[in-house]
């Protein structure tokens, strides 16, 4: 029983470090020895599973002498990877141990994985932002969703069938939000997304007969409210750089800023567009895009004259959406 309770203790160590700060010198050899002892003390918990008095006493004990584990289930990978993954400070190494951890033991199937995997790389994105390092939710999620989809793609079976496990994977993760990830993979540098990238891209652009509602959300398809803040395309911060780096993305999202103006209607006694709200976030929307890389720029200019021709080129406020847009934005 003492040589048990050292490995316990030791254990409780290496638990404790996982939540601190101290996790984040962790490399590759430091995080694998960490999980060699989780497995030592999982299969322990298992054997322990048919001696119930076994396992009473040794509650005991531990509460007794005032270790930091005072349950049982505490003991093996589930405890250590869900540290890791909720540590912001956890090194790349660790974490995706971690990850790798969960997806093995069997995590990575049902609704709970994505979800918890989505609070960790949010976690991870807060601290990133409070230490200057902007952009790692995108980058972090990504780089687990890439993975995961290339496993999928790897995997047994015929090619239909790797291609809807994908699907499937793509569904899940946006439905608890999972959009963060999709965006750093669309957004990855030339080649960047791989394989995963060219599958996610396709998949939100393929054949819009069988949509799944994950796709239809993330690109705000048939939304009749103004412009949301949500999906790929409702963020202005998003949405120019993925019309740039994707022209098919920069005319979906035309196409909705289109929809949205031609919803509105003027309010003479009032000399303003209404709904006021949908104005508002339209020319935020234009903003955005006219100020953000000239591929983006340039295809928003040209929709905008474009469409003022159409309604008959008009130079006075009140009569076109589009006219009122280029001379509120001073075109």
């Amino acid at each position: 029983m003492e040589a048990l309770l050292d490995n316990l203790a030791r254990f409780a160590e290496v638990l404790a470090v996982a939540r601190s700060p101290w996790a984040g010198d962790w490399g590759e050899a430091e995080a694998r020895r960490a999980f060699q002892w989780a497995g030592y003390l999982e299969r322990l918990k298992q054997r322990l599973e048919g001696a119930p008095g076994a396992r009473e006493a040794l509650g005991r004990h531990l509460r007794s002498l005032g270790s930091p584990l005072q349950r049982l289930e505490e003991l093996g990978g589930e405890a250590l990877s869900e540290a890791l993954l909720c540590n912001p400070a956890a090194s790349a190494a660790a974490f995706h141990r971690a990850a790798a951890w969960r997806r093995e033991a069997g995590g990575g199937e049902g609704a709970a994985w994505p979800a918890a995997l989505g609070r960790a790389v949010r976690a991870k994105a807060a601290a990133g932002l409070l230490t200057g390092g902007g952009g790692d939710e995108w980058e972090t999620g990504a780089q687990i969703l890439r993975q995961r989809l290339e496993e999928s793609l790897r995997g047994p079976g015929e090619l239909p069938e790797r291609r809807a496990a994908c699907e499937e994977l793509l569904n899940r993760a946006v439905s608890v939000g999972g959009e963060e990830a999709v965006a750093g993979l669309l957004l990855a540098g030339p080649g960047g997304g791989g394989e995963a990238g060219q599958l996610v891209q396709s998949w939100l652009l393929g054949d819009g007969a069988r949509a799944p509602p994950a796709r239809d959300w993330l690109l705000g398809d048939g939304a009749r409210a103004p412009p949301a803040r949500d999906g790929l395309l409702g963020d202005e911060a998003r949405a120019p750089l993925l019309a740039a780096r994707h022209p098919a993305f920069g005319q979906r999202h035309l196409g909705r800023l289109r929809d949205w103006g031609r919803g509105l209607h003027y309010d003479a006694s009032r000399a303003a567009w209404a709904p006021r709200p949908c104005w508002q976030r339209l020319l935020e929307h234009f903003t955005a895009l006219l100020q953000g890389p000239p591929p983006a720029r340039e295809l928003a200019e040209r929709a905008l004259r474009s469409w003022k021709r159409r309604d008959g080129d008009f130079e006075v406020w009140g009569i076109s959406v589009w006219t009122d847009l280029l001379l509120a934005l001073k075109m």
